[in-house]
């Protein structure tokens, strides 16, 4: 099965969450930009599959960067949805209970963080894992989505 393939059957699998992935996406697009926006690669976009235009495919900084705050963003946008009940297989963590140091009675909806890292992990690497974990592209490309998601 080839890449394409592969990530069609993945947003198949999770329709439900693909709003927040596009808006996980435009929080990534925006802050790239944002932060970029002196340089002479301002993090422009272009129309179609390679968003990035060819930054993205090279083993550069800027396309370590566009992995990582892609990762980011896709798992803040799906952890943000989870706790707004937008998601069906996700909701609120409930982990955090009583009273912190500082006197705050928590009794609210969590971020469920775990649920949206989780989602980026298999929703970002696929096409990364697709390629082959021999590949030394695909190992670097792995390592800035996750640091990302950090």
């Amino acid at each position: 099965m080839g890449l394409v393939e592969e990530q069609i059957r993945v947003c198949q699998r999770q329709v439900e969450a693909m709003d927040a992935v596009k808006r996980g996406a435009e929080l990534a697009v925006e802050e790239c930009q944002h932060q970029f926006h002196s340089r002479r690669w301002n993090c422009s976009t272009l129309q179609g599959l390679q968003v990035f235009g060819k930054v993205a495919i090279q083993g550069t900084w800027e396309s370590a960067f566009i992995h990582a705050i892609s990762a980011a963003g896709i798992a803040f946008a799906v952890t943000r949805a989870c706790s707004r009940g937008e998601l069906e297989k996700c909701g609120c963590d409930r982990k955090i209970r009583g009273v912190s140091p500082e006197g705050f009675q928590w009794s609210g909806c969590s971020d469920n963080l775990s649920y949206g890292i989780a989602f980026s992990q298999a929703f970002v690497d696929n096409p990364e894992r697709s390629r082959g974990i021999s590949s030394s592209r695909a190992l670097m490309n792995l390592h800035n989505n996750e640091a990302g998601r950090k």
